[in-house]
């Protein structure tokens, strides 16, 4: 089982017209700071989330409800062109699809089934008024406080700001089979466990002994007290051992009687006393279990934290992916498991993610129907590793309306299936950025990857990184594996900057792409006006200071060839296709070259080649119509 489907409304940053994501059995979930990764595992776990790592309380805050939803709230209330009864308030509203039970789980779900074949049941959290509470006379009251406000003075536009909340009267109910009167029981629920292990663990603390807050003690005492039968054992023979040693008789002689010199018998008390080991009590030998780790045994709080961060996670996930059987009496049985972890990554060294994205998913296959995994990452290392029909990207589209899509989702596995081989080996660490990207610029090689970047920042005085773009090197050729992705609408916008390649074999391929490609909204294909980039950065900046610029970046590069053409030359101005022969097979040094002097003389006139700052408004519009500093 797991769930295939989660739908939220009304959820901190998912606003009232819903939001819809697609799960699997193991799910990469992607996407910029603030789209709401963390979000889409914290309204799972409203359903699921127990009480391992930490507790998930289904009792909400106002903070939890969604801004733009409350906001529509006060103002109906505020403007009173609503009827009181018609005024809608903000709710919470999330559902999960379960799809694959096998027989132990549909006993759990039998209830909550939405269709005849019994193939799909949902379970839904839902946070909004108690049923009983007025709401109507609630509305006439604050419209009555806001009258008082109006003529105390309030102006009228602000007197949403006067408008309350009865959050204090919101009630959460669990619910199966999408009707609301068929209350989930706890008892149930319990066997769907959900734990959220979130970005901002202290794995340091919570791996040492100490109180009941920590996740060590979490995790030993959710196994059962019948667990431990023989440790209390071996307890209760500790303690009978010091009830009979001689020193600690002796002592306790010798106080009684130092107490009965000095204290005040009264009726039923005496001044006898007693050494105690500790009480044979589980959960109090839990407390003082602590772990060690490594060939060298130490305390786990004299570990680095990439160490211990990779402790917790195994921890947690031995814990919760073990396998239970329903007849064995266990008393935390559960037959499905949800665990999400927010950024694994954290604090692990670039070899140490490759080798936990290279192992995580094998946890879940041999858990195959018990075990549901769900990852949130910032690293292009575990998007690079993890295989691609399992990753989807969150993100807003050109509405700005938030909206979930896989890599892989409607490509062909069968005729497009050179795309996805290729790219399943091709995204590297460094290329795997464009998952993370708001929008994409794809170039041919290095020189474009080290210019177009430093061109950007020079024309608009920002970085792209500013506007979500990353520039990806897609090394020539593979400009169509990438494309059959970015159709599909992955991203608002991909521009393609590519060589037209004028009187080479390969002149035609500029044009096929924007044939097949160019009538995507979400592709802008730009082709260079001569036959390459270094070509058209050279025949933008024939004369002037930039002149000089380009020839000794030429020079350093090839040095014979450089001063060859330069003599050639002379004073006039640069001939392209000459430039272009002497430069050879020294692209990248040249580019390199011009980066380093356009960063040492930031004040010098350099032209962008007109193709390509077609394709920077594109992104971002026209500098001259953009504030300095201003976001697109």
């Amino acid at each position: 089982m797991h769930i295939s489907q989660l739908t939220i409304r009304g959820f901190r940053n998912f606003s009232e017209d819903g939001f819809e994501i697609a799960l699997k059995p193991f799910t990469l979930i992607l996407g910029e700071n603030n789209i709401g990764k963390t979000n889409i595992v914290a309204a799972a776990s409203l359903i699921f989330g127990q009480e391992i790592s930490t507790s998930q309380s289904r009792r909400l805050g106002i903070d939890d409800l969604n801004y733009p939803a409350v906001q529509r709230f006060k103002q109906q209330v505020a403007a009173g062109d609503l009827p009181p009864d018609k005024v809608r308030f903000p709710e919470v509203f999330v559902e999960a699809k379960l799809t694959g039970m096998n027989e132990d789980q549909h006993a759990v779900v039998g209830d909550w089934y939405v269709d005849e074949k019994l193939e799909v049941a949902s379970v839904t959290y839902r946070y909004a008024l108690r049923g009983n509470f007025n709401a109507t006379k609630w509305v006439e009251e604050q419209r009555d406080a806001l009258d008082e406000h109006l003529k105390g003075g309030a102006a009228k536009e602000t007197l949403k700001d006067y408008v309350g909340l009865p959050i204090g009267d919101y009630r959460h109910m669990l619910y199966g089979g999408g009707v609301q009167a068929n209350e989930c029981e706890a008892n149930l629920l319990r066997m769907l466990r959900g734990e959220c292990l979130d970005a901002l663990r202290d794995a340091n603390r919570e791996l040492v002994a100490g109180g009941e807050q920590r996740l060590l003690y979490r995790v030993l005492s959710s196994l059962g007290e019948a667990e431990y039968a023989d440790v209390k054992e071996s307890l209760a023979q500790l303690s009978a051992a010091v009830d009979t040693n001689v020193a600690l008789s002796g002592l306790r002689k010798r106080v009684a009687d130092l107490l009965g010199r000095v204290s005040l018998l009264t009726e039923g008390s005496n001044n006898d006393i007693a050494f105690r080991f500790s009480a044979p009590d589980s959960s109090e030998l839990l407390k003082k279990v602590g772990m060690l780790y490594g060939a060298d045994p130490v305390s786990v709080d004299r570990n680095g934290l990439g160490r211990n961060n990779l402790l917790y996670l195994a921890l947690v996930v031995s814990q919760i992916a073990r396998t239970d059987d329903p007849g064995d009496g266990q008393e935390n049985y559960a037959c499905f498991r949800l665990v999400s972890v927010e950024e694994p990554e954290a604090h692990l060294h670039p070899h140490l993610q490759d080798h936990l994205a290279g192992n995580i998913e094998s946890v879940r296959k041999e858990h195959d129907e018990s075990l549901q995994l769900l990852l949130t990452s910032h690293s292009t290392h575990l998007a690079a590793r993890l295989d691609l029909k399992n990753t989807v990207v969150v993100f807003r589209d050109e509405g700005g309306k938030l909206a979930s899509r896989y890599v892989l989702q409607d490509i062909d596995p069968e005729t497009e299936a050179d795309a996805v081989r290729f790219l399943s080996l091709y995204l590297d660490a460094t290329k795997s950025r464009l998952l993370f990207a708001r929008s994409v610029i794809l170039v041919e090689g290095i020189a474009e990857q080290t210019l177009v970047p430093l061109l950007f920042e020079r024309t608009y005085g920002e970085k792209l990184e500013r506007h979500g773009c990353s520039v990806v090197n897609v090394n020539g050729v593979a400009f169509k594996h990438f494309l059959t992705v970015f159709r599909r609408g992955l991203f608002r916008r991909c521009v393609v900057l590519t060589d037209s390649d004028a009187g080479a074999r390969t002149e035609n391929r500029a044009y096929k792409l924007v044939e097949e490609f160019g009538g995507s909204d979400s592709i802008d294909i730009k082709v260079s006006e001569t036959s390459t980039f270094e070509k058209d950065l050279v025949q933008a900046n024939r004369e002037g200071p930039a002149r000089e610029l380009l020839l000794d970046a030429l020079v350093a590069a090839r040095q014979r060839k450089g001063k060859g053409y330069a003599e050639a030359i002379g004073d006039g101005p640069h001939d392209p296709d000459k430039f272009y022969e002497a430069l050879g097979p020294e692209k990248a040094a040249f580019a390199f070259g011009v980066a380093t002097a356009l960063r040492e003389r930031p004040d010098i006139e350099f032209a962008t080649p007109p193709y390509i700052q077609q394709g920077f408004e594109r992104l971002a519009g026209e500098p001259s119509q953009r504030p300095s500093g201003a976001a697109p």
